[in-house]
């Protein structure tokens, strides 16, 4: 049986399978399998034992580790089945109490991490000029380059309030992001650090937020605060819009997401960054800068309040 960590941060357990036809668990729960694995090896027959998920990633929300009466060891979950020897069992077992630890990747050196200040936290540079970048820019940001990859011409223009944030592809080696003053290029060898410096910045961020929320007995009360920021605040900015309740309730279930103790750090960034695609391309423009002001001070703020 192999394991493997895979981009999104998940592992995958499997044997002579590609893609997603393996076993998936979250990185956090690998200690957990080995403990159900090792109890299989040690039970001669007639066992059964269901493990239930508590992430949300593969395929299916459970893992069944089971011995037959004759001795047959089989592990199931994500439509996979994998008959096993007790060899098998116990080295795969001892393989996902020892993974290599998972380290959030550095932001590129187009991107970097810098101490909030109005809302900005993220700078993107490159000879010699900077952009400064809010959290949900920086999401918005990332959506375009990405997007621009698979054209020989790309222009858009980000408009949030007053402010304007130009992505242009102008030829296939050539990129460029303008705001009022100023102008930051990349070359087609450089544009693909760029997108992962931005995804890793916005992630970097997101994860300093989180872990500020902390693992003591008031931390579950500090996530369901900012939980009630975002809806409150949201509510209040929408006033009496007519898709205001659908609004609150969609940003409330992302925050949820970003903020709750079942994702890893991948899964909220690519949730921040959905959220703020649904404000940019489903919300009425009046109400974007606000509401993407607010996603941006909400997951960037460093103190959390009770």
């Amino acid at each position: 049986m192999y394991v493997k960590i895979r981009t999104d941060g998940a592992v995958g357990i499997g044997r002579g399978t590609d893609g997603a036809a393996e076993i998936t668990l979250g990185y956090g729960e690998a200690h957990m399998i080995a403990a159900a694995l090792e109890k299989l090896a040690q039970t001669a027959r007639s066992y059964k034992q269901t493990y239930h998920k508590t992430t949300d990633v593969g395929g299916g929300n459970k893992i069944d580790f089971e011995r037959a009466e004759d001795g047959t060891i089989s592990i199931s979950g994500d439509r996979q089945t994998y008959i096993c020897t007790e060899a098998e069992v116990r080295e795969l077992a001892e393989k996902l109490k020892h993974l290599p630890p998972v380290e959030v990747a550095p932001a590129s050196d187009y991107v970097k991490k810098m101490a909030p200040k109005q809302g900005y936290c993220l700078a993107v540079m490159n000879g010699g000029q900077t952009i400064d970048l809010k959290l949900s820019e920086a999401a918005l940001v990332k959506t375009a380059v990405q997007g621009s990859l698979d054209s020989r011409f790309y222009d858009e223009m980000i408009v949030i309030g007053s402010r304007k944030l130009t992505v242009n592809r102008s030829s296939d080696l050539k990129w460029k992001l303008t705001d009022e003053s100023t102008t930051v290029k990349f070359t087609a060898y450089e544009v693909e650090a760029l997108i992962a410096g931005l995804h890793n910045g916005i992630l970097d961020v997101i994860m300093d937020m989180v872990k500020s929320l902390g693992s003591d007995d008031l931390a579950d009360i500090r996530v369901k605060s900012q939980i009630q920021r975002i809806e409150q605040d949201s509510d209040k900015i929408l006033g009496e819009y007519k898709n205001a309740k659908t609004i609150v309730r969609n940003l409330s279930k992302s925050a949820k997401k970003i903020i709750g103790t079942h994702e890893d750090a991948d899964s909220r960034t690519n949730q921040f960054i959905e959220i703020c695609r649904y404000v940019q391309s489903k919300v009425d423009p009046s109400f974007q800068e606000s509401l993407l002001n607010l996603l941006s001070v909400t997951f960037t703020s460093s103190e959390v309040p009770l």
